[in-house]
């Protein structure tokens, strides 16, 4: 699933940008032939060399039946070679029981983590120096993302997927693989910094307009809070979050506003006045920016999938 989320995310920003974009995936240590899978060729065959380097965005590290990875020492050539990927600036995906693999690497000292629920106990035996978070699904620690389960991972995906293609292509990739995510990676994962920068006045706005999500901006209450002047917040706080502080609370609202339409039977009116949108009109245009489709585009997309299967299985 995650390979074939990536496929998406490639095949949708080719489409928009025009650009030839080439998602390469290399399988190692596969001792079964592979299948092309989403369309993606994966390079199999390939015996496991602590040596075999090059640039790697991301490592993904699936749920083992029986975790084979419990034998595993810290100075096998696996662990060698995730330590080398991580050093050189690599983001390691760890699903279930493949956790033990980064923690096992010495990657996770001190550090958050999950696993499966079935799992916790035997991990926590074998890595007390971790911090196991029992209570999320999600964990983000540096460059290590650790993921509960399958259907947890497919969340992580989109998250990774908004940072390299963007909220459009992530939006996209949601709505056809992810519609069963409840909470989007935002307010389920459990991070050290989940606004990822060092600009504490630039964090203490973000929360302050989180936490006033549904009201106006009003940069004079930003002004007092940051103690920065009008001009010196808005060119600081797009330098440190790519967006105006406008759009940091237009896209909490459309946030929010996603979780009501897939939960919900709220109409759209009444979804919009509950995020604090001046009419529907005016969520529709906000949203359609943000989510590339219109609210009813979305929901009925989303809620399609979602309850398709369980009416299928009524109709049995």
């Amino acid at each position: 699933m995650p390979l074939e989320m990536l496929h998406a995310a490639t095949a949708f920003q080719r489409t928009r940008t025009r650009q030839r974009l080439e998602l390469q995936v290399t399988a190692l240590e596969v001792t079964t032939p592979c299948r092309p899978v989403g369309g993606l060729a994966i390079a199999n065959g390939k015996p496991f060399d602590h040596k075999h380097g090059g640039p790697v965005d991301l490592v993904i590290i699936p749920a083992l039946w029986r975790n084979p990875l419990r034998k595993l020492q810290r100075d096998d050539a696996v662990c060698r070679w995730l330590v080398d990927r991580y050093s050189e600036g690599s983001r390691i995906m760890a699903i279930g029981t493949g956790v033990w693999l980064p923690a096992r690497a010495g990657l996770l000292g001190n550090q958050a983590a999950t696993t499966h629920w079935h799992a916790l106990n035997a991990f926590e035996m074998d890595f007390p120096d971790v911090r196991l978070k029992r209570d999320h699904l999600l964990t983000q620690a540096g460059q290590v993302y650790c993921a509960a389960s399958i259907n947890s991972g497919a969340d992580l995906m989109t998250h990774l997927i908004s940072t390299v293609f963007g909220s459009e292509a992530a939006a996209y990739v949601e709505r056809q693989f992810s519609p069963e995510a409840r909470m989007s990676f935002d307010k389920r994962v459990f991070t050290e910094d989940a606004e990822l920068h060092a600009d504490e006045t630039i964090a203490l706005a973000q929360s302050w307009l989180q936490q006033r999500w549904q009201h106006p901006l009003s940069i004079k209450g930003l002004v007092e809070v940051t103690g920065l002047s009008a001009r010196q917040l808005g060119r600081r706080f797009k330098r440190v979050t790519g967006i105006t502080p406008g759009d940091y609370l237009l896209k909490t609202k459309c946030r929010f506003a996603r979780e009501w339409l897939k939960n919900s039977d709220l109409s759209i009116s009444d979804i919009a006045q509950l995020c604090g949108f001046s009419d529907s009109s005016h969520m529709g245009r906000v949203f359609k920016r943000w989510q590339g489709v219109s609210p009813s585009e979305y929901r009925r997309a989303v809620r399609a999938k979602l309850f398709s299967a369980n009416s299928e299985w009524r109709a049995e």
